[in-house]
């Protein structure tokens, strides 16, 4: 690993892990690893700094020192249309709004940095995993600590005017009163997402640890109506685009006996008829912690390549 040309460092800041990993032009992963979100931005910290620092410890031990082609990095974000600023990050609380991130880690790694939300940096990994380039429009759904969302339309990741588009998690529901952690009220992610699933379990299955959920409780009226839910969320993806397949991921799926037959079957039921319900192809996003990393160093990859791919 002395060829700095040969790596890029992608790293996915997630609200419970950050995951590191250098990345080679075969999209090949090493030095994997993991570090602890909330012990990293702790309340009051510098987060440039600490984010540097990180990333210099990380290099010391896998580059013995020596810096990579380039850092790319996955924020749970709005990120600005230029991909240049974390707008706000409302899971992380040491992370500023408006936060200037690639200035200031560029004035101090002196290496290219770039930035993208995290759940696009999800989406091209899959769309090369699965082999889905190819296709016109391809929309990602992760349901995880929120709903995370990404749409390929020819080619290239939606972005919209101000480079927020795709924010599913936050469209708003007749009759939700909840606050959501964006500041808004009705957020369809304060009642289908892993945080209200916490709520879900508070409440109602205070004795059943959350991971069994599903294997335990699907029986219930409460877990039935979260898993119609997530149909619900998807089924309205599918009828606002009518992608060519629709990608699903997160840790709500990965968890055990998750039934991926009844939420499918509940997807066909609320999606439009006859199209797209018809021809709607649901695939599955390859469980992996490192599946955000590679996604960060495609992304840097594109941007090498061609400094206006945004």
């Amino acid at each position: 690993m002395t060829e700095k040309e040969q790596y890029v460092l992608g790293i996915d800041i997630g609200g419970t892990n950050m995951r590191f990993g250098l990345v080679d032009s075969r999209h090949e992963l090493s030095a994997f690893e993991r570090l602890d979100t909330r012990a990293t931005f702790a309340e009051g910290c510098d987060p440039a700094g600490r984010l540097a620092e990180c990333i210099r410890s990380y290099c010391e031990r896998s580059l013995s020192g020596a810096m990579p082609a380039a850092v790319s990095i996955g924020f749970p974000s709005t990120i600005n249309r230029q991909r240049t600023v974390v707008v706000q990050t409302p899971n992380i609380a040491c992370i500023p709004d408006h936060f200037a991130v690639v200035e200031e880690l560029e004035a101090v790694l002196k290496v290219p940095v770039f930035i993208n939300r995290d759940v696009n940096d999800l989406l091209l990994f899959d769309l090369e995993d699965l082999k889905v380039t190819s296709q016109d429009c391809v929309a990602g759904i992760y349901f995880g600590t929120g709903i995370g969302n990404a749409v390929m339309v020819n080619g290239k990741i939606l972005l919209g005017r101000n480079g927020v588009a795709s924010e599913l998690g936050h469209l708003p529901v007749y009759g939700n009163g909840k606050v959501c952690t964006c500041g808004n009220v009705s957020c369809i992610e304060t009642v289908v997402s892993g945080i209200a699933l916490e709520g879900i379990q508070a409440e109602n299955f205070p004795d059943t640890p959350i991971q069994q959920l599903f294997s335990t409780q699907m029986h219930t009226s409460v877990m039935k109506a979260f898993l119609e839910g997530m149909a619900q969320v998807v089924a309205a993806e599918a009828n606002l685009f009518d992608p060519d397949c629709i990608i699903l991921g997160g840790g709500l799926l990965q968890m055990p006996g998750f039934p991926r037959a009844a939420l499918e079957e509940a997807v066909h039921r609320y999606a439009r008829k006859p199209y797209p319900e018809r021809t709607l192809d649901l695939r599955y996003s390859r469980p992996n912690q490192a599946n955000g990393s590679v996604g960060a160093a495609i992304y840097a990859e594109k941007r090498l390549a061609d400094p206006n791919y945004l």
